[in-house]
Protein backbone atom coordinates (compact mmCIF):
# COMPACT_ATOMS: atom_id res chain seq x y z
CA UNK A 1 0.00 0.00 0.00
CA UNK A 2 2.85 2.49 0.80
CA UNK A 3 4.11 1.52 -2.62
CA UNK A 4 1.59 2.72 -4.21
CA UNK A 5 1.12 5.87 -2.87
CA UNK A 6 4.42 6.96 -3.45
CA UNK A 7 3.96 6.02 -6.52
CA UNK A 8 0.55 8.36 -6.99
CA UNK A 9 2.42 10.93 -5.03
CA UNK A 10 5.21 11.09 -7.66
CA UNK A 11 2.96 10.77 -10.50
CA UNK A 12 1.14 14.03 -9.57
CA UNK A 13 3.83 16.41 -7.92
CA UNK A 14 4.68 17.32 -11.79
CA UNK A 15 1.07 18.26 -13.01
CA UNK A 16 1.18 21.18 -9.88
CA UNK A 17 4.53 23.00 -11.54
CA UNK A 18 2.81 23.64 -14.94
CA UNK A 19 0.69 26.79 -13.62
CA UNK A 20 -0.65 26.89 -17.68
CA UNK A 21 -3.34 29.56 -17.08
CA UNK A 22 -1.84 31.37 -14.23
CA UNK A 23 -1.29 34.71 -15.20
CA UNK A 24 2.21 36.10 -14.91
CA UNK A 25 3.21 39.23 -12.93
CA UNK A 26 4.43 42.00 -14.24
CA UNK A 27 3.88 40.74 -18.30
CA UNK A 28 1.68 43.46 -20.53
CA UNK A 29 -1.46 42.74 -21.65
CA UNK A 30 -3.57 43.59 -24.43
CA UNK A 31 -7.10 45.12 -23.86
CA UNK A 32 -8.19 41.28 -24.43
CA UNK A 33 -6.14 40.25 -21.50
CA UNK A 34 -3.60 38.66 -24.03
CA UNK A 35 0.27 39.26 -23.82
CA UNK A 36 0.94 42.52 -25.59
CA UNK A 37 4.06 41.11 -27.97
CA UNK A 38 4.60 44.26 -29.29
CA UNK A 39 5.14 45.68 -25.74
CA UNK A 40 9.01 46.93 -24.72
CA UNK A 41 10.87 43.92 -23.80
CA UNK A 42 11.39 44.08 -19.89
CA UNK A 43 14.95 44.56 -18.52
CA UNK A 44 17.05 43.15 -15.87
CA UNK A 45 17.79 45.74 -12.67
CA UNK A 46 20.76 46.35 -14.98
CA UNK A 47 19.53 47.32 -18.00
CA UNK A 48 20.11 44.01 -20.00
CA UNK A 49 17.10 42.51 -21.70
CA UNK A 50 15.11 40.04 -19.90
CA UNK A 51 14.93 37.08 -21.24
CA UNK A 52 12.77 35.27 -18.26
CA UNK A 53 10.04 33.43 -18.67
CA UNK A 54 8.11 30.75 -21.11
CA UNK A 55 9.66 29.79 -24.86
CA UNK A 56 7.76 28.55 -27.49
CA UNK A 57 9.26 27.70 -31.13
CA UNK A 58 7.54 29.92 -34.17
CA UNK A 59 5.30 27.37 -35.22
CA UNK A 60 4.78 29.11 -39.20
CA UNK A 61 5.33 25.32 -40.69
CA UNK A 62 2.85 24.71 -43.49
CA UNK A 63 0.70 21.91 -43.44
CA UNK A 64 0.45 19.40 -46.63
CA UNK A 65 -0.78 16.56 -46.07
CA UNK A 66 0.23 14.99 -49.85
CA UNK A 67 3.86 15.69 -49.57
CA UNK A 68 6.33 13.49 -48.28
CA UNK A 69 8.33 16.45 -46.76
CA UNK A 70 5.77 18.01 -45.25
CA UNK A 71 3.50 15.44 -43.29
CA UNK A 72 1.58 17.75 -40.83
CA UNK A 73 2.23 17.19 -37.34
CA UNK A 74 0.16 17.20 -33.92
CA UNK A 75 3.00 19.54 -32.66
CA UNK A 76 3.32 22.93 -33.99
CA UNK A 77 6.62 23.58 -35.11
CA UNK A 78 8.35 26.40 -37.23
CA UNK A 79 10.55 25.48 -40.50
CA UNK A 80 13.67 25.34 -39.26
CA UNK A 81 12.42 22.32 -37.56
CA UNK A 82 13.66 20.47 -40.80
CA UNK A 83 16.55 23.18 -41.70
CA UNK A 84 18.08 25.23 -39.47
CA UNK A 85 18.84 28.12 -41.67
CA UNK A 86 15.89 28.08 -43.36
CA UNK A 87 14.58 31.73 -44.44
CA UNK A 88 18.81 32.65 -44.14
CA UNK A 89 19.42 33.73 -47.51
CA UNK A 90 22.52 31.83 -48.50
CA UNK A 91 22.15 29.50 -45.91
CA UNK A 92 24.80 28.53 -43.58
CA UNK A 93 28.26 28.81 -44.08
CA UNK A 94 28.65 25.16 -43.55
CA UNK A 95 32.82 23.64 -44.09
CA UNK A 96 32.73 21.05 -47.33
CA UNK A 97 32.20 18.20 -44.84
CA UNK A 98 29.27 19.27 -43.05
CA UNK A 99 27.45 20.44 -46.19
CA UNK A 100 27.85 16.99 -47.22
CA UNK A 101 26.52 15.61 -44.37
CA UNK A 102 23.77 17.80 -44.10
CA UNK A 103 22.77 16.69 -47.80
CA UNK A 104 22.52 12.79 -46.75
CA UNK A 105 21.17 13.77 -43.74
CA UNK A 106 18.10 15.57 -45.56
CA UNK A 107 18.05 12.98 -48.37
CA UNK A 108 17.21 10.54 -45.68
CA UNK A 109 14.55 11.99 -44.22
CA UNK A 110 15.56 12.11 -40.78
CA UNK A 111 16.75 8.70 -40.52
CA UNK A 112 18.99 8.03 -37.49
CA UNK A 113 18.00 11.10 -36.32
CA UNK A 114 18.72 11.38 -32.64
CA UNK A 115 15.93 13.10 -31.19
CA UNK A 116 13.74 10.23 -32.77
CA UNK A 117 15.66 7.88 -30.54
CA UNK A 118 14.98 9.69 -26.83
CA UNK A 119 18.82 11.78 -27.21
CA UNK A 120 18.84 15.08 -26.51
CA UNK A 121 18.99 17.60 -29.33
CA UNK A 122 21.40 19.56 -29.83
CA UNK A 123 22.11 23.17 -28.56
CA UNK A 124 20.73 25.18 -31.95
CA UNK A 125 17.96 22.42 -32.28
CA UNK A 126 16.83 22.49 -28.79
CA UNK A 127 15.46 26.14 -30.13
CA UNK A 128 13.30 24.61 -33.18
CA UNK A 129 11.37 21.79 -31.62
CA UNK A 130 7.88 22.27 -30.39
CA UNK A 131 8.37 21.41 -26.56
CA UNK A 132 8.04 24.46 -24.18
CA UNK A 133 11.82 26.03 -22.91
CA UNK A 134 11.60 28.31 -19.56
CA UNK A 135 14.88 30.47 -19.46
CA UNK A 136 15.68 31.59 -15.36
CA UNK A 137 17.92 34.50 -15.56
CA UNK A 138 19.70 36.26 -12.58
CA UNK A 139 22.85 37.64 -12.35
CA UNK A 140 26.03 35.63 -13.80
CA UNK A 141 23.83 32.80 -15.00
CA UNK A 142 20.92 32.22 -17.52
CA UNK A 143 19.93 29.06 -17.43
CA UNK A 144 17.28 26.84 -19.92
CA UNK A 145 14.86 24.48 -18.87
CA UNK A 146 13.60 22.20 -21.60
CA UNK A 147 10.17 19.62 -21.67
CA UNK A 148 12.21 17.26 -23.62
CA UNK A 149 13.62 14.92 -21.54
CA UNK A 150 13.25 17.53 -18.34
CA UNK A 151 16.87 18.21 -19.82
CA UNK A 152 18.77 22.29 -18.98
CA UNK A 153 21.79 24.19 -20.43
CA UNK A 154 23.72 26.41 -18.18
CA UNK A 155 24.96 29.72 -19.73
CA UNK A 156 27.35 31.50 -17.28
CA UNK A 157 27.17 35.05 -17.67
CA UNK A 158 30.16 36.13 -15.00
CA UNK A 159 32.67 36.20 -17.86
CA UNK A 160 34.58 32.84 -17.11
CA UNK A 161 36.14 31.79 -19.75
CA UNK A 162 35.26 28.21 -21.17
CA UNK A 163 37.10 25.21 -19.94
CA UNK A 164 40.19 24.35 -21.76
CA UNK A 165 39.31 19.85 -22.11
CA UNK A 166 36.15 19.59 -20.91
CA UNK A 167 34.77 16.41 -19.66
CA UNK A 168 32.38 16.28 -23.56
CA UNK A 169 28.79 16.93 -22.60
CA UNK A 170 25.14 17.13 -24.11
CA UNK A 171 24.84 21.35 -23.99
CA UNK A 172 28.38 21.77 -23.74
CA UNK A 173 29.92 24.38 -21.43
CA UNK A 174 28.62 27.95 -22.70
CA UNK A 175 29.77 31.50 -21.34
CA UNK A 176 27.83 34.57 -22.68
CA UNK A 177 28.59 38.06 -22.92
CA UNK A 178 26.22 40.84 -23.51
CA UNK A 179 26.93 43.41 -26.10
CA UNK A 180 24.51 45.82 -26.46
CA UNK A 181 21.24 44.21 -26.19
CA UNK A 182 22.10 40.59 -27.77
CA UNK A 183 23.58 37.59 -25.69
CA UNK A 184 26.42 35.97 -27.54
CA UNK A 185 26.91 32.66 -26.29
CA UNK A 186 30.03 30.81 -27.08
CA UNK A 187 29.75 27.18 -26.42
CA UNK A 188 33.08 24.18 -25.88
CA UNK A 189 32.94 20.97 -25.17
CA UNK A 190 29.78 18.87 -27.33
CA UNK A 191 29.59 15.43 -27.35
CA UNK A 192 30.13 13.90 -30.59
CA UNK A 193 26.84 12.43 -32.74
CA UNK A 194 24.77 15.47 -31.95
CA UNK A 195 22.71 17.06 -35.36
CA UNK A 196 22.62 20.89 -35.87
Amino acid sequence: MKRIVIVVIAIGAPLSGQWIKYPTAGVPTTPSGFPNLGAPAPRTADGKPDLSGMWEAENTRPCNPTGAADNCTDLSVGTQILNIAEGLPGGLPYQPWAADLVKVRSAGMGKDWPHSRCVPPGVPEMHVLPEFKKIVQAPGLLIILHEFNASYRQIFTDGRPLPVDPNPSWNGYSSGRWEGDTLVVETAGFRDGLWL
